[in-house]
């Protein structure tokens, strides 16, 4: 077996842990060969890709980031996208093709997959959902790499201003977090630092509200 690993979403804790559990399907099989391209789609579409071994990924077990092989920007939404892809697959003999990130990514390849269907490529696609945001639900996907820990991560921050805007009295605090659709993490956070007031930003973005 043959198996590439892309990285074409944002980083998100617990990512590296895919490549983790794939070398340990390495070990637990025989001959299997595993390599990671490099900065994502650019990495596929140029076929500049790296072994994943054990002793090269020895640094990054269970760290954050995804720089072990890096990401890229592109996307695939075309059909001269797809064909590119499906036919990298078959000069490198890959059995199967592991992506990870959030919903872009998800399209992706959900469609790469469907063409792979249509024109019989031997690659198997998967997608390993890795966002924060906690915007991909599904009766089949509980939740998302990533978005546990990074609300775990800025409930802690937010606990602590919330201690001292209790002690010092006289101030507000603004807490913004990052993300696509950044409403699923804040409104997580909330429920475990109870706050005075969570901001939706759909909902004022829709009824037009300011600051």
């Amino acid at each position: 077996m043959k198996i590439g690993l892309i990285y074409q979403g944002r980083q998100a804790p617990g990512v590296n842990n895919v490549v983790d559990g794939l070398l340990r399907f390495k070990a637990q099989k025989t001959k299997v060969e595993l390599i990671g391209f490099i900065n994502g789609i650019d990495g596929l579409l140029n076929n500049e890709f790296v072994p994943m071994t054990r002793e090269t990924f020895k640094n990054f077990v269970n760290l954050g980031g995804i720089d072990y092989i890096g990401r890229g920007f592109q996307q695939i939404r075309d059909n001269e996208g797809r064909e590119k892809v499906a036919a990298i697959c078959k000069k490198l003999n890959l059995s199967g093709l592991v992506f990870v990130g959030g919903t872009q990514c998800m399209t992706d390849v959900a469609h790469i997959a469907n063409h792979f269907v249509k024109q019989n490529v031997d690659t198997r696609v998967i997608c390993v959902p890795g966002s924060v945001d906690g915007n991909i639900h599904h009766k089949y996907i509980s939740s998302s790499i990533g978005f546990d820990s990074a609300s775990k991560v800025y409930s802690q921050l937010i606990g602590n201003m919330l201690t001292d805007s209790a002690s010092a009295v006289k101030y507000w605090y603004f807490v913004r977090l990052m993300g696509n659709e950044p409403s699923h993490l804040a409104l997580e956070c909330a429920l475990n630092t109870c706050p005075n007031m969570v901001i939706v930003s759909e909902e004022s973005n829709n009824n037009k509200e300011t600051l």
